[in-house]
């Protein structure tokens, strides 16, 4: 019970990162967004557990099918892993792409060049 009371306190702090983060997001869409923030939360947690068990056991394990047929394959862990990350990669997407558009401002770098022609006599 300890374990999952942790994970759950992990996972709200992981939500409410997530939602400061995203924060400007539009009202409207802020709702609809927050079960995609929890979802990822979730994810993010998960994805750190199953790390660790990766780190301890490794990603491969060995299996034995009847009496002729054995070897190594991946983990449970490895798959489940895979396949979280690929989720999460998806759901952040759909999060960024809510994001308010920025204008990407243009830079004009002063070579120096103008204030060379327009300070010339041409005599």
């Amino acid at each position: 019970m300890g374990n999952y009371l942790e994970k759950v306190k992990r996972i709200k702090r992981e939500t409410s990162r997530l939602k400061k983060l995203f924060a400007n997001i539009d009202e409207n869409k802020k709702k609809l967004v927050f079960t995609t923030i929890e979802d990822i939360a979730f994810m993010t947690i998960t994805m750190q557990d199953l790390r660790e068990t990766i780190n301890r056991k490794g990603t491969t394990v060995e299996y034995k099918n009847g009496e002729n047929q054995y070897g190594t394959k991946q983990s449970p862990e490895a798959q489940y892993y895979l396949q979280l990350s690929q989720r999460q990669t998806q759901a952040m997407k759909i999060l960024v792409d809510c994001l308010p558009k920025t204008e990407k401002k243009v830079v004009v770098e002063d070579d120096g060049f103008e204030d060379f022609v327009n300070g010339r006599e041409d005599v």
